[in-house]
């Protein structure tokens, strides 16, 4: 596949920034616990991180890169990179007044987060404490989102893709600090929103060292307004929208959950959780596979469309599908190792736990729904995402406060998992009803043998469970939890992978080809290659089916 090497490479680099947010969480819930004071900076963090998140998968990509790629076939390559760096230079002022912003609107953004602080004054407070000292971060995201569409559109992928991480490692240096101290905990949430700030100029200096290098050059361009940003401008907000519905499910999500105490909490280390493989996923899709589709778009080529949709969604099933069943059979023990230290109490490993059960039913439709989405935003018509995102969050708002006064967090999280899965529903019969996708025979095999092995390896986790779990309880030190998880985790996944290939889920040629290519398809030029194949040919080979 002429998407699966850059695929594999934002998709690992995104995979190590989660993990690095793995130590960060798990290192904040021994330093904050669950209490008011951590979810009053959850609160804070949760806007600025939504950016992130969103922005972070390539929000902007659906608007940039089809702008950039009808400009460069109609103008030529200068034109298209004099666009880019005057949007990016031209989004730098904007932000800059944006951030500004921050201090007055930081009351309001806690309400509409959070509208059960209002009853407690003192964790008000301090939300709102937080959210102005992390309020920064939000530009910064913004920014470098953009810069990383810079580099998209070149198809200069690992540079952008190890930005996040520039992110959580400042994070995860700060949290060791402060664990060295005896600062309170509101002072500690407080200089620890203060350094999300300063993680956010950190990843837009990498993002700026990456553009000098690539043949974008530098936004040292005077901003001037035209088509082309106005196009930018009007496909912006929306495509920002429909590609965040899953993050801003979980924000509908923390609004619901604000008045449980803990909640806030339980929700926050439960989303951690899905996050992770969804985001491997999430972030390679919203990456790589839009300037794919928009060549196929661009090319009047239905066939390689329909083909690049249905190998991803291969790639997507075979990624989120043995990770739902693994954290719905494993998320007690994985909370317990992962969080359950300092003030995390066993209390909230089982309601974390709870979340992260129903949070691992979305998992599937959430990938999907990205994919699906894709083909719209290539042809720069987001309406239809935008109006699946809004029935995201309905959803999710409307079942969420029906089943949260029985189930606490984790009806809040049933309901992220039924509007995730709607989502996915209806953008893909869309897709299929206007004949731009259509299930290949491949696609139909290889999802069933993905289903047998995801079936057999949770049956296989089931049967250990009972002589694994005493071996990962909080009576045991750390490391050998640790241990036992990742041995589990790994036996599983041993088990997938040897199933799924037996099967003929996975064409081991393409993965041998993949290790002995010496061009990286993370570099390639806007008019290289795909596969051997000349772009003149307008034709792209996607493996076999």
């Amino acid at each position: 596949m002429s998407f699966a090497k850059p695929v594999l490479l934002v998709g690992g680099a995104t995979a190590l920034s989660r993990l690095l947010g793995f130590g960060r969480d798990a290192l904040i819930a021994a330093t904050l616990g669950s209490g008011f004071v951590a979810d009053a900076f959850f609160v804070a963090f949760r806007l600025p991180n939504l950016f992130r998140r969103v922005l972070g998968e390539g929000a902007l990509n659906p608007a940039f890169v089809p702008v950039y790629q009808r400009l460069r076939a109609d103008k030529g390559e200068e034109a298209a990179r004099l666009f880019s760096r005057r949007a990016v230079s031209g989004a730098g002022m904007f932000l800059v007044v944006l951030a500004m912003c921050g201090d007055l609107a930081a009351p309001g953004l806690v309400l509409f987060l959070a509208p059960g602080f209002s009853d407690d004054p003192l964790k008000f407070a301090l939300a709102v404490r937080c959210a102005r000292l992390a309020f920064p971060f939000l530009a910064f995201a913004v920014l470098a989102s953009l810069m990383t569409s810079a580099l998209n559109a070149e198809r200069r992928f690992a540079g952008a893709a190890l930005a996040p991480v520039i992110v959580n490692v400042i994070l995860v240096g700060v949290l060791i600090v402060l664990r060295l101290t005896d600062a309170t905990e509101p002072d500690r949430a407080r200089l620890l929103a203060s350094c999300v700030g300063l993680s956010g100029l950190g990843q837009v200096a990498w993002l700026l060292i990456s553009l000098r290098r690539s043949p974008t050059g530098l936004p040292l361009v005077r901003p001037r307004w035209s088509q082309e940003l106005r196009s930018l401008c009007l496909l912006a907000l929306p495509g920002i929208a429909a590609s965040g519905a899953t993050q801003m499910a979980v924000v509908a999500a923390t609004e619901v959950a604000s008045t449980l105490p803990g909640a806030v909490s339980w929700l926050y280390y439960a989303d951690r959780l899905y996050q992770l493989p969804l985001g491997f996923v999430a972030v390679a899709m919203g990456t790589v596979l839009l300037p794919q589709i928009a060549h196929c778009v661009r090319a009047r080529n239905p066939s390689g469309e329909a083909m690049v949709v249905n190998r991803a969604c291969e790639l997507a099933l075979l990624v989120t599908f043995p990770a739902a069943l693994g954290l719905l059979i494993l998320a007690g023990p994985i909370v317990s190792v992962l969080f359950e230290h300092g003030l995390f109490l066993p209390h909230d490993t089982q309601e974390t736990a709870k979340a992260a059960r129903w949070l691992a039913l979305a998992l599937p439709g959430a990938a999907l729904a990205k994919i699906f989405a894709q083909p719209f935003f290539a042809r720069e018509r987001p309406a239809l995402p935008l109006l699946a995102a809004v029935a995201v969050v309905l959803i999710t708002l409307l079942i969420g406060y029906l089943l949260r006064a029985r189930l606490g967090a984790a009806g809040v999280a049933i309901a992220i998992a039924i509007a995730a899965s709607a989502q996915a529903a209806s953008l893909g019969s869309l897709l299929y009803v206007r004949g731009i996708f259509a299930r290949d025979r491949a696609l139909l095999r290889r999802a069933a043998a993905i289903l047998g092995a995801g079936l057999l390896m949770a049956g296989a986790l089931e049967g250990a469970m009972p002589l694994a779990a005493p071996l990962m309880t909080a009576s045991h030190i750390f490391v050998a939890r640790l241990a036992g998880l990742l041995a589990l985790c790994t036996a599983g996944a041993a088990l997938f992978g040897t199933v799924v290939l037996a099967l003929g889920a996975v064409d081991p040629g393409m993965i041998l080809r993949l290790s002995r290519s010496k061009t990286a398809s993370a570099t390639l030029g806007p008019e290289a290659p795909i596969n051997g194949v000349e772009p003149d040919k307008r034709r792209i080979e996607l493996g076999h089916g």
